[in-house]
């Protein structure tokens, strides 16, 4: 029998997909604009986008798993996440803390949290 994925996770990796496009296409595609907004100089697009880069894959990946519906399909591109999330969170966190990250960076570092959590409840919800 298919175990398909419960509705609170499907529509969190919906929401995951519109933030990684959103994010994803700002960074890559504009990032001085990000910039600009709220306030922070930046040296060196490339590396902003990357981050876009990075953003957009997960948010694709995140939408091919909300269109999979299968546990046995959706558990590695959740697995991908929350690798991604651990690493990005503690960096983020680092450089916001100890290498003087915009102030705006912490509306990331929480949104990186809270989809940490998210993905962390479904991924031993979904196990069982």
């Amino acid at each position: 029998m298919v175990k398909e994925i419960s509705k609170p996770l499907e529509l969190t990796l919906l929401i995951h997909f519109i933030l990684g496009i959103i994010i994803g296409f700002i960074f890559l595609f504009i990032p001085d604009v990000y910039c600009e907004l709220v306030g922070y100089d930046i040296t060196d697009k490339g590396t902003f986008r990357l981050i876009g880069a990075a953003s957009l894959s997960l948010g694709f990946g995140s939408f091919i798993a909300y269109r999979s519906k299968e546990w046995e399909k959706v558990k590695l591109v959740i697995l991908i996440e929350l690798i991604w999330l651990i690493s990005a969170t503690g960096a983020m966190l680092y450089w916001i803390l100890f290498e003087n990250g915009p102030i705006a960076g912490w509306a990331i570092e929480i949104m990186f949290i809270l989809f940490l959590i998210a993905f962390m409840y479904f991924w031993f919800q979904e196990q069982k």
